[in-house]
């Protein structure tokens, strides 16, 4: 996407004194899964003030429409996500010198929060300068923390971008996502059978299977291209019963597909190879979440990102990413998606802060994603 000749442009000066009462605002509400209308209902009426025009779709996606001002191009899409991880008791922000924080009680929530604000306010900054730009679609998701609900219901046909960012990536602001790893969830259930453990001889342990398996499965950083991890195991119904079914839940990323399915290929092969080891039987459930994408510099969310980037006075660094983004699910649908640095730190913990600065700059680079689209 060709930069507009506004690259050049000194910064539009922010208010930042309402940016960050808005992003304390909007921190300062609980809005884990099935609370983000508490958002909705904060954003919603600042946007439509710029003359954004907004409706919630049937699981509660925030979307908005911000019509042209003298400016003939592509439209293009904003998004972040209005939810949070836990815990959410009551949600204090504290602001010191350096950043927002989260008082310790709970998560600051500045994943994403602060891509909402800094979309809000950015639409602000640009209505008020009166400065041209073109159609721009905002998609505010729900759910996003407990399995991208809102971008996996979200229409593609709500909106007319086919091109966006989301901004919700955990690295420095400046950062540009150029390969999101593809996801596998991986399910083994383990037949053995049951025994009294006073004569445990009659009998086959489907936990000793388990345990084979995962001990024979290369988990964790597994190279430079490939995780693995087992996060959920359950079986056995007493102590003194052979455990005749046991369990494990586990998932593999790739940010390449070939990487991606030898590792599950090689998990699969341990799981079997214990059963068979123990005289069982397992039954695997292999499902594929998403594919690995990999953006050259020339795509068009990558050209669209770095101009912004560069626009804001910062320097674009391409990076890969394990994490999961409602960036997979809007490639999926269509949408030619981006994924940008927030800035935000100790993220899903009740450490996690926002340095001002990187709020500051992260407005900065929507409001130039906005002038040079």
């Amino acid at each position: 996407m060709a930069a507009s000749s506004s690259v050049d442009n000194e910064l539009i000066p922010l208010n930042t004194q309402r940016l960050l009462d808005s992003f304390l605002e909007i921190l300062s509400v609980d809005s884990y899964w099935g609370n983000e209308h508490r958002v909705v209902a904060l954003i919603q009426p600042r946007l439509e003030a710029t003359g954004v025009t907004c409706h919630q779709d049937a699981i509660g996606n925030l979307i908005g429409r911000w019509p042209a001002n003298g400016k003939n191009s592509a439209p293009v899409m904003l998004n972040a996500h209005m939810d949070t991880v836990q815990p959410t008791p009551e949600m204090c922000p504290v602001v010191k010198p350096d950043a927002i924080y989260s008082d310790g009680s709970s998560v600051l929530g500045a994943d994403d929060k602060a891509g909402v604000a800094a979309i809000v306010e950015a639409v602000a900054t640009v209505h008020e300068a009166g400065l041209p730009h073109g159609p721009i679609d905002l998609v505010f998701t729900v759910g996003e923390e407990v399995g991208q609900f809102g971008a996996d219901a979200f229409d593609p046909n709500d909106i007319e971008a086919r091109v966006g960012l989301v901004l919700d990536f955990g690295g420095p602001v400046g950062d540009v996502i150029t390969s999101q790893a593809g996801s596998r969830k991986f399910d083994a259930t383990f037949h053995g059978k049951a025994a009294a453990a006073a004569d445990p001889r009659p009998g086959t342990s489907a936990i000793a299977m388990l345990a084979r398996a995962i001990d024979h499965m290369p988990l964790g950083q597994i190279d430079e291209l490939t995780v693995a991890n087992v996060g959920v195991v359950s079986g056995g119904q007493a102590a003194n019963i052979v455990p005749p079914e046991a369990t494990l839940v586990g998932q593999a990323r790739g940010l390449d597909q070939a990487a991606l399915d030898r590792q599950i290929a090689t998990m699969q092969q341990a799981a079997e190879d214990a059963a068979a080891a123990f005289g069982g039987q397992v039954e695997i459930e292999k499902t594929c979440r998403f594919k690995a994408t990999s953006f050259s510099p020339e795509h068009p969310a990558i050209q669209l990102a770095d101009t912004a980037v560069r626009a804001a006075g910062l320097t674009p660094s391409h990076m890969p990413t394990f994490g999961g983004s409602d960036a997979q699910n809007f490639n999926e649908k269509g949408i030619q998606t981006a994924m940008l640095g927030s800035g935000y730190l100790n993220v899903h913990s009740v450490s996690e802060s926002m340095p001002h600065k990187a709020l500051h700059q992260l407005t900065q680079i929507t409001i130039q994603t906005i002038l040079n689209a």
